[in-house]
């Protein structure tokens, strides 16, 4: 009888068991970094439409929407990150039975805090902006953007799951697809609203709503279509303890970095309406068109997180640790790499870029002097993502978030406090 490792050395053997790692690793990343960068590319055309269409207020205002839409996404990261990691590992050890009880579940759960995060949300958007001492001609903007897309949380967390499911089967052309077909609508759909329809920064909000309905029907196609490995099974689609307890407690160092961001952006707004007077209007607009660049930026690094974190799940379960090791290498050179080619781009020439959102000289040159100096640590980004998702790849949660809560809740956030309250606006940002 043939032992685990000795199945896996077999002639059917996945590509993923046995093809050479550094390249089998780029060919798993591109698909998703491509479909990260395009799905991002609607958070990025969203505020160049914004900014342009309706004004540098606007753009302020739905930045200031971002660290709770940022909240919502981390939660269902956290829901499918989970799920993800188990599901690899279970494919891995050829426990398909098991993968789709796991994927349905997920589901389930997904759909129910999905719901409830929405009701929530839309009930007390007017006083969660409140709380957060906006100025006042921002919080119009604010509302109008986050109200449509908190309104389909349902659609989004379910969305979530069923991608990182494909994901997690390896699947990633179909998720490239998937994220693709999202963001070219979303494009559209802008341009429609916002410059034949003139509907503001309420027509951005649809836009994005309807997109993300759309790609929750499509992955539902997706799913059924295909010889898949992972099936969705109805009398698993149910709260199951054991299940969810391991997936949270697996998304729990996605959750806190997701969160972390969230929260970052929430005490760079709040700290700037505390000290930056009457230029705060300015510089939350400024840290919004700012974020929307880094994100693009940072995208890749996630999208090679994600292949790093599929390849060691699998090998993982099929017991090749030489193969888990060898990939983590790979990994973290091309998260450096890439790293220091966009922090020398975003240090000495991010003018460029700014151009895109506005012509107001002030608000580029704002977001230029916070760009030359968040980047001076980019260059650390791929040891911060990738490590911690190893422990996750493994199944040791403990670790991941410890690490994900050192960097964020531990070292960035309290420096971002104490920055700003004794050195002001400039020096806080360096904080980050």
């Amino acid at each position: 009888m043939l032992s685990k490792q000795d199945e896996f050395t077999s002639t059917q053997a996945p590509p993923i068991l046995t093809a050479p790692v550094a390249p089998l690793f780029m060919r798993m990343a591109l698909p998703i970094i491509f479909g990260l960068l395009i799905n991002g590319l609607f958070n990025f055309v969203d505020a160049i439409f914004i900014s342009r269409a309706v004004g540098t207020d606007a753009i302020g205002g739905v930045s200031a929407a971002f660290p709770i839409q940022m909240i919502m996404i981390s939660l269902s990261a956290m829901l499918g990150s989970g799920m993800a990691s188990i599901i690899s590992r279970r494919l891995g050890a050829k426990q398909d039975e098991d993968a789709s009880r796991i994927f349905s579940a997920s589901l389930a759960l997904a759909a129910i805090v999905g719901l409830i995060l929405s009701i929530i949300i839309v009930y007390f958007r007017n006083e969660i902006f409140h709380s957060m001492q906006l100025p006042t001609d921002l919080i119009p903007y604010a509302v109008d953007y986050l109200t449509p897309i908190a309104a389909i949380g349902l659609i989004s967390f379910c969305h979530g799951t069923m991608s990182d499911c494909l994901r997690a089967q390896g699947l990633n052309g179909k998720v490239f697809k998937l994220m693709a077909s999202m963001a070219l609508l979303n494009i559209a759909l802008d341009a429609l609203f916002l410059l034949v329809f003139e509907w503001g920064v309420p027509g951005a909000a649809w836009a994005t709503a309807i997109s993300i309905t759309m790609a929750f029907f499509y992955a539902i196609y997706l799913l059924r279509t295909g010889d898949h490995r992972v099936k969705f099974t109805l009398n698993h689609f149910r709260f199951i303890a054991s299940v969810h307890k391991e997936a949270i407690g697996l998304g729990i160092p996605v959750f806190l970095s997701y969160t972390g961001f969230a929260m970052m952006l929430l005490m760079v707004n709040i700290a700037l309406v505390k000290v930056a007077g009457a230029d705060a209007q300015l510089l939350i607009s400024a840290h919004g068109v700012l974020n929307r660049v880094f994100m693009l930026i940072f995208l890749p690094v996630i999208g090679m997180m994600i292949a790093f974190q599929t390849f060691a799940g699998f090998n993982y379960g099929a017991q090749k640790m030489e193969r888990v090791i060898e990939v983590l290498k790979v990994a973290l050179i091309a998260t450096a790499g890439y790293a220091v080619v966009w922090s020398a781009v975003m240090i000495f020439l991010p003018e460029y870029l700014f151009q895109l959102f506005t012509n107001d000289q002030n608000l580029i040159q704002a977001a230029a002097d916070i760009s030359s100096i968040i980047f001076i640590g980019f260059i650390t980004v791929g040891i911060a993502m990738i490590c911690p998702a190893l422990f996750q790849a493994i199944g040791l949660a403990k670790p991941a978030a410890f690490l994900n809560a050192l960097h964020t809740y531990l070292l960035l956030l309290p420096a971002l406090g104490l920055y700003s309250i004794s050195l002001g606006t400039q020096y806080g940002a360096e904080g980050m």
